[in-house]
């Protein structure tokens, strides 16, 4: 939480949030749960926030390979797994000056607070594109090769491991 002065001074963009609430059950046993989001709209072309969608050939090329048996290699040794990361864009860290106005809840809403965004948050523009270079980051630093053709696959030589983000 800042004042709204600083905002000023860095020329930072303020955006509005706004809950979200589902329901993870169903009518009978309703599991209800809330998120609070962003709601950042794209005023104008920003090829510097953009995350790639990986093409339907790059998933292709991961099920091939775990469909194909190889030489030498016993029947059944290879799975696909499919990964979800919960909460995966707070692991981002924010690349630009961003301000959210409070919410009603917060104690400090209405006195000339706003918050700072430290890490990407649900509907902001840059969410994508943070988590896509905190997770490619990771998996380099773990012995993963980016694919040349596909550069959202990558492969562990030694593993013979190959994912796509």
């Amino acid at each position: 939480v800042v004042d709204a002065k600083e905002q000023v001074r860095s020329g930072g963009k303020i955006i509005d949030l706004k809950w979200i609430d589902v329901n993870k059950g169903d009518h009978e046993s309703p599991d209800m749960r809330s998120r609070l989001v962003g709601r950042e709209f794209r005023e104008a072309k920003d090829d510097t926030l953009y995350a790639a969608t990986p093409p339907i050939e790059a998933m292709r090329s991961i099920i091939s390979d775990a469909a194909t048996v190889t030489k030498g290699a016993s029947k059944g040794n290879k799975e696909i797994m499919v990964n979800d990361v919960r909460r995966a864009y707070f692991y981002a860290q924010t690349t630009r000056c961003v301000y959210v106005r409070l919410p009603q809840e917060d104690p400090e809403y209405g006195a000339g607070k706003l918050g700072r965004l430290r890490l990407c948050l649900y509907g902001t523009r840059d969410a994508a594109k943070g988590w896509q270079e905190v997770l490619s980051e990771h998996l380099i630093e773990n012995g993963f090769v980016r694919g040349k053709g596909f550069p959202s696959v990558f492969t562990h030589p030694e593993r013979g491991v190959r994912t796509l983000v």
